[in-house]
């Protein structure tokens, strides 16, 4: 008896979504009806969680809402598509060996599937991992950088505390030759004698000696200090080039997120992709493990059907052209012999007049004698 009229329009969407015939599917029990009903909404839902997950992927990657939709859309289609024909096209039979062998290539294909469908779920679900391990990463990577210029920063630092002090200790030996100088000649220190004798001028002369000693060294501690600070402000522009840098390093896109999923020791991953899984070979493993029903030998009915009706095409079609050849074959003989027999007529004629002009020849010849 057939239901096809009776079919609500949401049956007929998941019965089309599963793949089967409504022309077969109409004549078959309920339960029938209702097992790939069923099959059809998984692969309808598989198809919808596609599209979701897909569009958090183009989210991620692109910025036109339209484009997305669009992106979105195809790639749902194109699951739909594929999971359709995986199911559609699985012929099971009693031997559950063979079945198993020849499902073995769909349920890695639907493997493939799950695992591109959860990868974007699971980098929504879990941004704030990634988030947080991706802050975890840059402030590591951030520590070493100020560690290592740092280090460099305060050496040069360090570096140039040792020459201002250097040069203050040479400043405060300038100033006590000076001290020196000053008392000697005034007669609060040393020989005690006011006025300028010999160990004034002595001590005049070396304190002016160090001065000119001291004009030396103020070129060579200003240059010593124009280097530091020249050295020390390269080290700095290097250190926020390099922090810069880093911080473009850490802008993370769609695929290097999945990778991070990977280094992230987190089982709900492992959880999210099962589930897809199990969702995604759900029609397979159901189609695997059912015995044939009513629809398998409606479907395998038609199939010998037509195969029937090929064979016998094939065969009429051999027959008509084994009769044409045969035509073929005799036209050609019958032409071949025409042809002969053509050839045959002209060589008599040939032959005749030949005797005709011999036989005139020796009449003629003959009359004369």
């Amino acid at each position: 008896m057939r239901r096809e009229n009776s079919f609500s329009i949401i049956t007929r969407v998941f019965l089309f979504c599963s793949g089967v015939s409504i022309d077969l599917i109409s004549r078959c029990p309920r339960f029938e009806i209702i097992k790939y009903s069923s099959i059809g909404v998984t692969i309808f839902f598989t198809s919808i969680f596609a599209f979701i997950s897909s569009f958090f992927a183009f989210s991620i990657i692109l910025d036109s809402v339209y484009l997305i939709v669009l992106f979105s859309t195809l790639w749902g289609f194109l699951i739909f598509n594929l999971d359709r024909y995986i199911v559609s096209s699985m012929r099971t039979s009693d031997n559950i060996y063979k079945n198993i062998i020849k499902a073995i290539p769909r349920v890695l294909i639907g493997v493939f599937i799950a695992i591109t469908i959860s990868k974007p779920i699971e980098v929504t679900l879990l941004s704030d991992e990634i988030s947080n391990y991706i802050e975890n990463q840059k402030s590591l990577k951030i520590s070493e950088l100020d560690s290592r210029h740092g280090t460099s920063i305060l050496n040069l630092d360090f570096r140039k505390d040792q020459i201002v002090n250097s040069y203050n200790e040479k400043l405060s030996i300038q100033e006590n030759y000076y001290n020196e100088y000053k008392c000697e000649c005034d007669g609060t220190c040393g020989t005690q004698i006011r006025g300028r004798g010999v160990e004034c001028f002595s001590k005049k002369k070396k304190y002016e000696d160090y001065i000119k000693q001291m004009n030396f060294e103020r070129e060579q501690y200003e240059s010593l200090l124009s280097e530091n600070s020249i050295e020390r402000k390269k080290l700095v522009e290097l250190h926020k080039k390099r922090n810069e840098e880093l911080e473009a390093t850490f802008s993370y896109g769609f695929f290097n997120q999945i990778k991070i999923l990977n280094e992230i020791d987190n089982y709900s991953i492992y959880f999210i992709l099962f589930l897809f899984i199990f969702i995604e070979l759900s029609p397979i493993i159901t189609k695997l493990f059912s015995s044939n029903g009513p629809y398998d030998s409606l479907l395998m009915s038609e199939i010998n059907q037509y195969r029937i009706e090929y064979l016998k095409s094939v065969d009429d079609l051999n027959n008509e052209r084994l009769i044409n050849k045969k035509m073929n074959e005799l036209n050609v003989k019958n032409e071949l012999h025409s042809k002969q027999l053509e050839i045959e007529r002209n060589m008599n004629e040939i032959v005749l007049e030949r005797y005709e002009e011999i036989k005139q020849k020796l009449n003629t010849k003959i009359s004369r004698n």
